[in-house]
């Protein structure tokens, strides 16, 4: 065979691919279409979604996020899901189905599932109050064998203190250098971990306040607490994230009460499956239920508190948990008082449940 024949048959194989090709995408095109119609994207968990067809098909078969769910024959191009088995979240539904002409055809869609429950009021009486450094823009707040730390922010005064709780007055610290600001903390097998806000790093402290190491994540650090040795942290969103000591992420959570995603977690208590998070400019504390992701409980602080400080901008930022006197301890960002509060009906479920990190 000559070169221009060689040269003619590598011209049509070459067209005939690039056919080929072309059928094959037209055809996938033309499977993939918008046949079906949703009266909303969000629903709670326990609804049943009904689904529209905008043309007849023979059967329907559907999968949330990979797994099956149904295989039906819809009933006047109408048919439903139930959302029981759901978490709360975002979910893809793929629904596939056949047309009388034996056509298949497929849709994807993106649904948001809310929480089912109504979070509980919780109400609160204030059983004492201490002093609180005033300079202090708190970020972050835990108790430690009886020792109070605190955690503040903004750049070239961020620190890590170890507070007096009778006094107020500051027994330890360490400074963070430009440019960190300063964010969470929480501390785990006798070590303090200290987020910072845009940076990505997280400083780890012995108890002498000696930095050990530097280690590095992803996103945003906001508020930050613990569950056993899993790392709870925070970014401004309505997700939490899961951690290692040694932050190797495990898993995250996103939040959701019955009105939608709970957005603006900031500083973070873990106390017996739940994790309490104030919402950023805002006087909420929402208890969220470390197992569905639900926020089953909210506690409404007084904005007047502490008198005289203007709360909207000075906003609540700090929540420490006292056991065993099962008492909280509030502060916010420049707060002169520090609160101590029994909380009603917040560890009625003490012991009752179970954390599944996900």
């Amino acid at each position: 065979m000559n070169f221009v024949a060689k040269c003619a048959v590598g011209v049509v194989l070459v067209s005939l691919w690039v056919s080929a090709c072309q059928q094959k995408r037209n055809k996938e095109a033309e499977a993939k279409v918008d046949f079906v119609a949703l009266d909303k994207s969000t629903y709670q968990v326990g609804d049943s979604i009904l689904f529209r067809l905008n043309q007849p098909v023979s059967q329907v078969t559907a999968s949330w996020d990979g797994k099956p769910a149904i295989s039906q024959s819809p009933v006047n191009n109408l048919f439903s899901l139930q959302s029981v088995d759901l978490s709360v979240g975002l979910h893809q539904l793929v629904i596939n189905a056949l047309t009388i002409n034996k056509e298949k055809l497929i849709d994807t869609l993106s649904i948001e599932i809310w929480s089912d429950i109504k979070p509980e009021k919780l109400s609160y009486s204030v059983l004492k109050t201490y002093p609180h450094q005033a300079s202090s823009f708190t970020q972050g707040l835990e108790f430690h064998q009886d020792a109070l730390y605190e955690g503040t922010g903004q750049v070239g005064q961020s620190k890590l203190m170890k507070i007096d709780l009778l006094t107020g007055s500051v027994l330890q610290s360490v400074s963070l250098p430009a440019p960190y600001f300063g964010e969470g903390i929480t501390i785990v097998n006798n070590h303090i971990y200290q987020l910072t806000w845009t940076s990505g790093q997280c400083f780890q402290y012995s108890m002498d306040m000696t930095l050990q190491k530097t280690h590095t994540y992803h996103t945003q650090g906001w508020g930050l607490t613990h569950r056993d040795s899993t790392l709870i942290v925070s970014d401004g969103s309505n997700r939490l994230f899961f951690y290692t000591p040694s932050f190797q992420q495990t898993g995250e959570l996103m939040v959701y009460d019955n009105q939608g995603p709970v957005m603006n977690l900031n500083e973070l208590e873990y106390i017996d499956g739940y994790v309490l998070a104030n919402v950023w400019k805002t006087n909420r504390i929402v208890q969220i239920d470390l197992k569905s992701g639900k926020v089953v409980g909210e506690l409404r602080i007084d904005p007047a508190l502490p008198p005289g400080v203007d709360t909207k901008e000075n906003v609540l930022n700090g929540i420490a948990y006292g056991d065993p006197d099962a008492v909280l301890y509030i502060t916010g960002k420049n707060w002169p008082t520090l609160y101590k509060l029994k909380v009603n009906g917040l560890f009625k479920h003490k012991g009752k449940t179970t954390i599944a990190l996900r």
